[in-house]
């Protein structure tokens, strides 16, 4: 890590002096904390009570540069390139570097921007900007759909329109790569927003497809639609939303997550924050989630709060319950530490974030 963080700086540096026209930034932000989930499912089939240091509950740990170049005209070259790694260990995903963003692209003030390279996927910014909880990766939105929406997506062209009178809308296609498939590996999506002084409207469309270009696994190769507004009163803003998973019944997988292969999966959601001074803040939603085939049904509620401490470090607090149905076995944090079908989940997670 020491390493990478040094060559990222001495790459900034030399940028900066070899191209005055240019702009070269690194940032970042660490998180870290404490976290506990109870009735863990155990290999002998008990349940216990994990209680463990949290780093990336709350939110991913990462670093970047981004850089933008003024070509004239209103055009400019931009590049960005974003690394995750655990503030635990200290340690980047093995063998990888960049996994959030890795792309190169021209933008124009008047006909918007187009990247090319990894970028994150159109489905990740939707969910931010509809759950009342801010996507945290721990207690969320993506309880229901084990992080279904998150993440990057590689091989990709992302266009993204410019605003008019509050709407605009993105596009992302993805390349498989592979010589005589084109749908192999595939991905598509397309999302649109408007946005006014009090209310916004999202709604996101993505496919992905696996390696024979079929929608084989419900939470990995499959379609998901998406949709939420939010209305602001004062201090208060009010959150709903709606999402959907769509495999194909044919070529639908088990999986440890879908151990009934089932072809539908869906998630509706309510919650408000409210800003009461400027350092404080509360958050609270209310998700409903059910499967078909068998799979289950579940409701997650949740509560958090965030306190700065100046403009570049908060602390933060979260608190979550998983009520499941007899079939089901919804972790009450993300894709992590499944109880036993059936059983009910408590967690929560506090620590402290700092952005540089």
């Amino acid at each position: 890590m020491r390493k990478i963080i040094y060559c990222a700086s001495l790459m900034a540096f030399c940028a900066c002096n070899s191209h005055a026209q240019s702009t070269v930034t690194l940032y970042g932000r660490v998180a870290s904390g404490l976290d506990f989930v109870t009735n863990v499912a155990t290999p002998n089939g008990q349940s216990k009570t994990n209680f463990r240091l949290g780093s990336d509950q709350y939110g991913y740990s990462w670093f970047g540069l981004t850089g933008n170049e003024d070509l004239g005209a209103g055009v400019h070259a931009v590049f960005k390139l974003e690394s995750l790694f655990t503030s635990g260990t200290g340690q980047t995903p093995p063998n990888t570097i960049f996994t959030r963003d890795a792309y190169v692209g021209l933008s124009d003030d008047k006909f918007g921007s187009i990247w090319f390279g990894e970028t994150m996927s159109l489905t990740d910014t939707t969910g931010w900007y509809i759950d009342p909880l801010g996507e945290q990766v721990g207690i969320g939105v993506g309880n229901f759909a084990y992080g279904r929406a998150w993440g990057p997506r590689s091989n990709v062209v992302t266009y993204n329109s410019p605003e008019w009178a509050g709407f605009s809308f993105r596009v992302q296609n993805g390349f498989g790569n592979v010589a005589g498939n084109f749908q192999a590996g595939r991905q598509f999506s397309v999302s649109a927003q408007y946005t006014s002084t009090s209310f916004a409207a999202y709604g996101v469309y993505e496919e992905i497809r696996d390696a024979n270009g079929h929608f084989s696994d419900l939470y990995a190769a499959s379609r998901e639609y998406m949709a939420g507004a939010t209305y602001t009163l004062g201090q208060v803003k009010f959150y709903t939303g709606f999402q959907q998973l769509v495999s194909s019944g044919q070529d639908t997988i088990v999986t440890s997550f879908n151990p009934s292969a089932a072809t539908r999966s869906q998630q509706e959601w309510i919650g408000a924050s409210y800003q009461v001074t400027p350092a404080l803040a509360f958050q609270a939603g209310w998700y409903h989630g059910n499967v078909n085939h068998g799979g289950g049904e579940g409701n997650l509620g949740a509560i958090a709060t965030t306190y700065n401490l100046s403009k570049r470090t908060f602390l933060y607090l979260t608190l979550g319950a998983m009520f499941n149905g007899k079939n089901s076995a919804f972790p009450v944090e993300t894709a992590d530490s499944q109880p036993l079908p059936g059983h009910n989940q408590q967690g929560g997670y506090f620590g402290i974030m700092h952005y540089f």
